[in-house]
């Protein structure tokens, strides 16, 4: 190369690094709101659940604050996990276990201190902390990046996988059409190049400019208790996908140092109670006990544990799939029982190769046995219209329980379903009994209070049949209810 040339090259070189040290200083001053954007922390947003804010992530996450869901205290902390404040380092001798799932997981419906990971950190001693990391509605792929974003920096020693229902569900989205990771860059090979990236703020601002900003976009904010509009005919996740997450997380969980345990709940349907349309759920979980045997991680099954308690099916739960705080006992004393060695220094069997030797056929994918009725088919569902409800008012509908029977029960809801805005609606619902609808315009989105406007439809009980009730309508303007 000529001497010129060189010179040339060298210039151009220069100026180009100029010009890059300029845009990244100009970004790390004037493009905070969009760094803060792609960093994704905690909304501030104090709304109640389950009404939660999106996150393109996420797709949705729990906002701090303490609220009361039907009937019961929930306390989310400034990580937006349910529970007490965590402290960003784990104490000395303290061993962690984080637990991760759905709203099964979450506690819906059962105050904090009844939760099974709450029972679970009593009973371990205080040399043990264990977290609930269970938010309502999340599939594995939200759990990946919740543990990519905040879980590993709790620097858990045991991870435990209950994460299902969500999974297997039937609904109106696919997951992994709408969630973003984290880096552009998936594949092992790069992921030392997007560890370097990410540390460039003008990398971090294209990043979200150009792919995430669009996403955050379709996502914007998410109902957890459906509230989307009619299920759709798709698994939120494949059953291969489903697979490959359960895989992933083992692999990430034993690169931070930490054990894996897998938990495998159940639901009234499991017990024998009868449900309308196919059971679409079993398969997920022999997936899951598949893999805990390849990887070599325990896999607790609560169903046999259930059954073998002889308590009633409608002691257990709270509806079709929540513990009630009777089953959430049960789950901690099981886990508890596994859990002993492992306290006392006994490490879980591993397997070193983790690769995955199976292609699992899904006859529901194949449109061989589809559901019956929205979402999951353990699920009965409320569903119809709002009208007269003004805009940017968060609406809160609950179920109010009618039978005279359950006079004397502490918590006169049989669901609950909170909407950012709401023209149509669907929710779970009971099963049996009689119930009638209140309906709250939450203009503080704190949850219902005394300054709030209440719609009491008492006067028009609703008669559950055991199937979805759909058509019903809530006619804000003449104060009325109506069922078609």
């Amino acid at each position: 190369m000529r001497p010129r040339t060189r010179r040339r090259l060298l210039m151009s070189i220069m100026v180009s690094l100029g010009l890059l040290l300029m845009a990244e200083a100009a970004v790390s001053v004037f493009g905070k709101r969009t760094l803060l954007h792609w960093q994704a922390p905690v909304s501030r947003t104090h709304t109640g659940a389950p009404y939660l804010p999106g996150n393109p992530y996420l797709l949705w996450e729990m906002s701090p604050g303490t609220r009361t869901e039907l009937g019961a205290k929930v306390e989310v902390n400034t990580m937006g996990l349910r529970g007490p404040e965590i402290s960003k380092g784990k104490p000395p001798g303290i061993r962690r276990v984080l637990v991760v799932g759905d709203s099964s997981v979450y506690g819906h419906g059962v105050h904090q201190n009844e939760v099974f990971s709450h029972l679970l950190n009593e009973s371990l001693g205080p040399s043990v902390e264990v977290i609930n990391g269970g938010i309502p509605g999340y599939s594995t792929f939200q759990t990946l990046n919740l543990l990519e974003l905040r879980g590993w920096n709790l620097a858990p020693d045991l991870l435990i996988i209950a994460n299902l229902w969500s999974d297997n569900n039937f609904d109106s989205f696919v997951d992994k059409d709408l969630i973003s990771k984290r880096s552009a860059f998936e594949s092992s090979w790069a992921a030392p190049a997007s560890t370097l990236l990410q540390k460039s703020a003008l990398y971090r601002w294209l990043d979200w400019k150009i792919r995430l900003a669009p996403r955050a976009e379709e996502v914007k904010k998410v109902g957890w208790m459906l509230g989307r509009g009619s299920a759709g005919g798709h698994r939120r996740v494949e059953i291969n996908d489903y697979a490959e997450n359960l895989h992933t997380m083992v692999r990430l969980a034993r690169s931070q140092g930490s054990d894996v345990l897998f938990l495998a709940l159940a639901n009234t349907v499991d017990l024998g109670v009868e449900t309308e349309g196919a059971h679409a759920w079993p398969l997920y979980r022999e997936v899951m006990e598949h893999i805990a045997l390849q990887v070599g991680a325990p896999f607790v099954s609560i169903k046999p544990v259930l059954e073998a308690s002889d308590t009633p099916v409608s002691d257990l739960f709270i509806d079709e799939m929540h513990p009630s705080p009777k089953g959430h006992a049960i789950i901690a004393r099981t886990l508890e029982n596994r859990l002993e060695g492992w306290i006392n220094g006994v490490a879980f069997n591993h397997i070193d190769k983790e690769v995955i030797t199976k292609t699992w056929d899904d006859p529901f994918a194949r449109g061989e046995a589809p559901p019956t009725g929205a979402g999951s088919a353990a699920l009965v569902t409320v569903s119809g219209s709002v009208i007269g409800a003004p805009s940017g008012i968060p609406v809160q509908i609950d179920l109010i329980d009618l039978d005279e029977s359950n006079s004397g029960n502490g918590n006169p809801m049989v669901g609950s379903a909170r909407f950012d805005h709401v023209d149509t609606f669907e929710m779970p619902g009971p099963r049996k009994g009689r119930f009638a609808i209140r309906l709250y315009l939450d203009k503080e989105g704190d949850g219902p209070s005394d300054g709030d406007t209440a719609y009491d439809f008492s006067d028009t009980p609703i008669t559950a049949t055991g199937s979805s009730i759909t058509g019903i309508i809530i006619n804000l303007q003449t104060e009325s209810v109506e069922l078609r």
